[in-house]
């Protein structure tokens, strides 16, 4: 597996005028945004560690945020120490664990062998896309018991781990539960919602206030209609989950691997998504990730073209964009500095919010060999 792929700078660009406006628009600061987030304009999603992808290599990185998994291997015995945690947040990057919320992992330490035999209650049926992953009944207590709760002792639950290793925050998967659970005809998108909105908040309150960290980021990844109610409403549910989290991450917004998605698909979650960059009078920070990076020709015209596309789509929309391998595995950098007709470098250059120097003419550093 190509671990770095990285594409070396020559030479100046060019761009259409639309985007530098657009771009020099999305330099302005946002209002509410926490402060470490507002120096956000470039971030790295890896979840296996791998070689080439290893604490010290991300650390090493100029990306200003990072999304990462609590766990070498994702058990227990593999947590990351404090010490790693602090390595990661060299040169001040946000640094958010990844956290499932809405199925169960087996290869997690709180997952019983039990039950491969006989299921809990809360336990639901096994993602057929991700062998190991099970839905489950989010707002069962049991469940939650697993997630927060229990700061100490054997039964340590998930979020305090996360928490006491030194997280910034948490990066919480599988939102979209709420609408599998609908679908499936259990429960109705409105409970399911509630139950999804309420379980959030639950943790927010928890980091926050039960265990005093005041200024711990949320950003839960997909679902992001779960602010809009059945008939497509932004309510007063769904500001009250606006006004809980710091963010979202959002995956495959403008592509689906190497193809572009439908243009009403893409339509609906930029609508969506709207409602958490300005909704409530404040600001969050949106991150997306598109898995349109072909490592078997990665200076092909194609991935070229691909690269170039979605990150001015992101940009121009206010998100903050990563080209990830189509494989879907995370275990690997994608940098890509300016050359051969790519446009965007990946990360940007510092201190440039949500712009590529055209602003500020600061285009030298293009040139620089990524480490």
């Amino acid at each position: 597996m190509n671990t770095h792929a990285i594409v070396k700078s020559m030479g100046r660009l060019s761009r259409p005028a639309f985007l530098c406006i657009f771009l020099a628009a999305l330099a302005l600061p946002l209002a509410a945004l926490d402060p470490r987030l507002a120096q956000v304009n470039d971030w790295l999603y890896v979840l296996q560690y791998a070689p080439g992808a290893s604490v010290a290599d991300l650390a090493a990185t100029s990306f200003d945020g990072l999304v990462v998994d609590y766990s070498l291997d994702g058990t227990g015995g593999g947590e990351l120490t404090p010490a790693d945690v602090a390595t990661l947040h060299s040169g001040g990057k946000v640094v958010l664990a990844y956290f499932s919320i809405g199925e169960a992992e087996s290869y997690r330490y709180y997952w019983d062998s039990a039950w491969n035999m006989t299921q809990p209650a809360w336990l639901g049926p096994e993602n057929p896309d991700f062998a190991g992953n099970f839905k489950v009944r989010y707002w069962d207590p049991a469940w939650k018991a697993i997630l927060f709760g229990t700061a100490s002792g054997a039964n340590k639950s998930f979020l305090d781990r996360i928490i006491d290793q030194g997280f910034d925050g948490v990066y919480l998967d599988i939102i979209d539960a709420f609408t599998f659970w609908a679908d499936d005809g259990e429960r109705t998108r409105a409970g399911a919602r509630t139950d999804m909105i309420d379980l959030v908040g639950e943790i927010a309150t928890y980091a926050r206030v039960s265990r005093g960290v005041s200024n711990f980021l949320v950003f839960p990844q997909n679902g992001s209609d779960i602010v809009v109610d059945d008939s497509e409403i932004l309510d007063a549910e769904g500001l009250s989950y606006l006004a809980t989290i710091d963010g979202i991450g959002v995956e495959d917004v403008f592509y689906n691997e190497l193809t572009p998605q439908p243009p009403a698909d893409t339509a609906f979650r930029v609508a969506m998504l709207a409602h958490y960059l300005s909704a409530g009078g404040d600001s969050r920070l949106v991150v997306s990730v598109d898995y349109l990076w072909d490592e078997t020709a990665p200076l092909g015209s194609a991935n070229v073209a691909r690269h170039n596309d979605y990150q001015s789509l992101t940009l121009a929309e206010g998100y903050v964009p990563y080209s990830a391998a189509r494989d879907r595995e995370l275990d690997n950098i994608i940098e890509v500095t300016a050359a051969g007709g790519f446009t965007f470098p990946q990360p940007k250059a510092a201190q440039e919010i949500f712009s590529d120097g055209f602003e500020s003419g600061a285009t030298a550093a293009w040139s620089a060999t990524v480490p």
